[in-house]
């Protein structure tokens, strides 16, 4: 009995040391991998990381591919051609350039020197020039015009 126990606690010890990640977690393979898109729809990279259970399936699997094509020795090339003839030219991704890095705080530098203009116009605005009292005798009358309509609307 107490060697039963015994294989079964090996074994599944063994098991457990069989499933690290070491292999399709190293540096050159996430290298690889950060060059390629997951395709499982959560729009990331294949290097990522996903919680709670750790990793996406989709990546996980081609972490694997791209570990097992590194020991059979095809260059970084070679690989990224294979998962382009495989899933298409959309597995590529494409860094964003030095614009792209750049674009959200053009914008955003643009946006803050509009606003500072508008702040600045604003408080600089005149009040409109004041309304000359009107003619009193001019009033009344349209007063007596508008009392005599009213009272016809009784």
């Amino acid at each position: 009995m107490k060697t039963k126990a015994s294989l079964l606690v090996i074994l599944a010890t063994a098991l457990c040391l069989a499933q690290t990640a070491t292999e399709y977690e190293s540096p050159e393979v996430n290298h690889i991998a950060g060059m390629l898109n997951c395709n499982c729809g959560c729009h990331l990279r294949m290097d990522c990381v996903m919680p709670p259970t750790g990793i996406c399936p989709v990546c996980k699997a081609a972490k694997i591919r791209i570990a097992n094509m590194k020991k059979e020795g095809k260059s970084e090339g070679q690989i990224l051609d294979q998962f382009v003839a495989d899933m298409g030219p959309g597995v590529l991704a494409v860094s964003p350039g030095p614009f792209g890095n750049a674009a959200p705080y053009i914008a955003l530098t643009l946006g803050l020197g509009l606003v500072l203009l508008a702040i600045r116009y604003y408080r600089h605005v005149r009040p409109a020039p004041a309304v000359a009292a009107g003619d009193d005798a001019a009033l009344s009358r349209y007063h007596d015009q508008i009392e005599k309509d009213l009272s016809k609307l009784d």
